[in-house]
């Protein structure tokens, strides 16, 4: 492929085009929406509506995360329950990610199939391992920087009884949020990679948190991205759970902002792995029918 004029055009034009095209990714999209319309149908308007009231998170919120908060992570970590959880979220997270991105590189390999059958039976125990090994990396990362920032902020609140502590300490979570959803989106692009070992794929993944062309092009991205997903997949669905009686029209508003939006994404997430780590040798080799010189010069 040749003639990548812009970033802009990779992630706009050449996403939306490849979207339609890629069929297979979108059943697997409609799949998750019908999912995610289950889980929605065991939760009442009025549970949602009284969640959402910022006059009472305003009044509780420091006594829910400094106080009860601790007090209920403390009994779930010694709940063996919390491994049936633990590894339903990671077994959620291989089918609407690891699934999906073996699917995909394939399809930007160009030279093998990308079909939604192929892409689940052409995957390894070794990759599922790969990923598990960098969700912990990820979860440790992330667990650091929750307790560092929450030790200081309880400090604050039990000196001073005001509320901005908790608001400041949500804050530095939500700057570390964009991160953690690269780290989620690349372990399973890493993981579906054919080439590389297991100490190349985490070389290329812990870059994301020291290497500032990647960190910082990740975390602008993932913020974007973060903002759409939060208008297209969260408010706009859950406005119309919550004010539409018409169980028809809800869920067909629901269908038409979640399913095109979140397949469309996760296309354009792809590409932009692509771009941000097309400078690194495994990457080109892995995709160099997909990378153009002209593409790998726009991206050192």
């Amino acid at each position: 492929m040749t003639g990548r004029p812009s970033l802009l055009s990779i992630l706009t034009l050449e996403s939306l085009r490849d979207l339609f095209r890629h069929r297979s990714f979108v059943v697997l999209i409609f799949l998750v929406l019908a999912a995610d319309r289950t889980l929605h149908h065991f939760a009442s308007p009025e549970s949602i509506k009284g969640m959402l009231d910022l006059s009472r998170w305003q009044q509780q919120l420091p006594q829910l995360l400094f106080v009860q908060l601790p007090e209920l992570i403390g009994r779930w970590i010694f709940n063996p329950w919390i491994l049936v959880v633990l590894a339903g979220l990671f077994l959620f997270k291989q089918v609407v990610s690891l699934w999906p991105s073996s699917s995909l590189r394939g399809w930007h390999r160009q030279t093998e199939k990308a079909g939604l059958l192929q892409s689940l039976f052409g995957l390894r125990l070794a990759q599922f391992s790969w990923d598990l090994l960098a969700l912990m990396i990820l979860s440790s990362f992330l667990v650091i920087w929750s307790l560092l920032h929450f030790a200081w902020c309880r400090a604050w609140w039990l000196a001073g009884g005001a509320s901005m502590p908790a608001w400041i300490y949500l804050t530095l979570l939500g700057l570390a949020w964009p991160l953690i959803l690269a780290g989620l989106s690349y372990s399973s692009k890493l993981a579906v990679l054919q080439g590389g070992s297991f100490r190349e794929r985490f070389g290329l993944f812990f870059k994301l948190f020291y290497q500032p062309r990647v960190l910082l092009g990740s975390w602008l991205f993932y913020t974007c991205r973060l903002v759409l997903e939060i208008l297209f997949v969260a408010v706009i669905p859950l406005g119309a759970l919550l004010y539409l009686d018409n169980l028809v029209l809800r869920t067909l508003i629901a269908c038409l902002s979640m399913t095109p939006s979140y397949s469309y994404l996760k296309m354009a997430s792809f590409k932009f792995f692509l771009y941000i780590y097309s400078p690194y040798p495994l990457i080109q080799e892995e995709f160099r029918d997909y990378l153009s010189p002209a593409m790998v010069g726009l991206s050192t």
